[in-house]
């Protein structure tokens, strides 16, 4: 069953969050991805504001400008045409250009395909996603500092 937009949250502790918000991780897969519940407990585990919604337009993009995310998160292994689609479209739009995107699950014959798609984005390994989001994390905090 598709939902629009889910929000999880999960604060690490106190003193993190009188330093700055909390930072929003807008995590777009779908819910049929065997993997999905991996990516979300990876990404819930961080502390981070987590939002989810479908890679397909106009969920995708609906999302976006409702939640404001630091950092979008797209998955490819279930219908990767959709992903690159969305990744293209985040980074080329005026009100999204400079919100970092991450492809993540991305098959190997399919990288370039996806780099020439949606340059902008970041192809990451599921075992590289956390490490990933928090060094683009630390970009977004001290640039808010």
């Amino acid at each position: 069953m598709a939902h629009d937009s889910v929000v999880l949250a999960r604060a690490p502790n106190a003193s993190l969050l009188n330093c700055w918000p909390m930072p929003k991780v807008l995590l777009l897969q779908f819910d049929t991805d065997p993997a999905c519940a991996q990516r979300r407990a990876a990404l819930a585990a961080m502390g981070v504001t987590l939002v989810e919604a479908e890679p397909r337009w106009p969920t995708f993009f609906d999302a976006v400008t409702a939640e404001r995310p630091d950092i979008i998160v797209i998955a490819a292994s279930r219908i990767p045409s959709h992903a690159y689609e969305a990744a293209r479209y985040l980074g080329e739009g005026f009100n999204t250009r400079n919100i970092p995107v991450l492809l993540v699950d991305v098959v190997r014959k399919d990288e370039a395909a996806a780099r020439r798609s949606a340059p902008q984005a970041a192809i990451v390994d599921r075992a590289d996603l956390v490490a990933a989001v928090e060094k683009l994390l630390g970009r977004t905090r001290s640039a808010q500092m």
